[in-house]
């Protein structure tokens, strides 16, 4: 009687994390905008992130939706929990008035977004409740 339980019991671990798992996939597919789009970020794909090779020649001219879909790709690479590294995230408006300033300078081109993002996130909670920041 035991031999017939075992399989039964395989069977349902293995359908129990096939489901914990495509869970878990569907959690960590997500923009990180909040806003349930599906828009392609700006910048260069490396290894399904655009965060660290978009650019501001990227942003310049970029669509709303890609713009917010290239924030919650930075921001999910920038405020990683796992780096024992604690800044806090911009938020979309912040974010978005960070790299339209930035970004506006034409010797700016070249910037990589990641690292306006990265230090602007430092310096947030010294920034934040200042006029045009």
């Amino acid at each position: 009687m035991k031999s017939q339980q075992r399989p039964r019991i395989s069977a349902l671990s293995a359908a129990t994390a096939a489901l914990l798992l495509s869970l878990m996939l569907a959690a960590c597919s997500g923009d990180g905008s909040g806003s349930g789009s599906k828009a392609k970020p700006l910048g260069q794909d490396l290894a399904g992130s655009v965060a660290h090779l978009a650019q501001c020649k990227d942003w310049v001219g970029g669509a709303r939706e890609r713009k917010l879909a290239t924030i919650g790709d930075i921001r999910a690479q920038v405020s990683r929990r796992d780096t024992g590294i604690q800044a806090p995230p911009l938020s979309d408006k912040e974010a978005l008035g960070l790299f339209d300033r930035a970004c506006s300078n034409r010797f700016a081109r070249s910037f990589r977004l990641y690292v306006l993002y990265a230090r602007a996130a430092g310096f947030a909670p010294l920034t934040r409740g200042i006029p045009g920041y």
